[in-house]
């Protein structure tokens, strides 16, 4: 068996990454997110608001907006080397 915690967290240069390093990465991902999700929100408001579109859309669009969004983003995330 191999230790999965030190292969989960080293770098492609076999380093560990720092916590401030890790920190400052994991919120820059949140804040890019909440971007992402806030400027698609602001696109269906838009939208709907100009073309008085059924509500029932717009939850559906907005649902199937950020589970994409996820779906696609989900892949960005480095697999375990080895």
């Amino acid at each position: 068996m191999s230790n999965d915690t030190t292969r989960a967290t080293e770098t492609e240069s076999g380093r560990t990454p720092s916590a401030a390093s890790a920190a400052v990465s994991g919120i820059l991902r949140l804040l890019l997110d909440l971007l992402a999700v806030s400027l698609w929100v602001l696109l269906l408001t838009l939208l709907f608001l100009e073309t008085a579109w059924p509500r029932w859309a717009f939850y559906a669009l907005l649902v199937a907006g950020v589970g994409v969004y996820v779906t696609v983003t989900a892949a960005w995330i480095r697999p375990d080397e080895n």
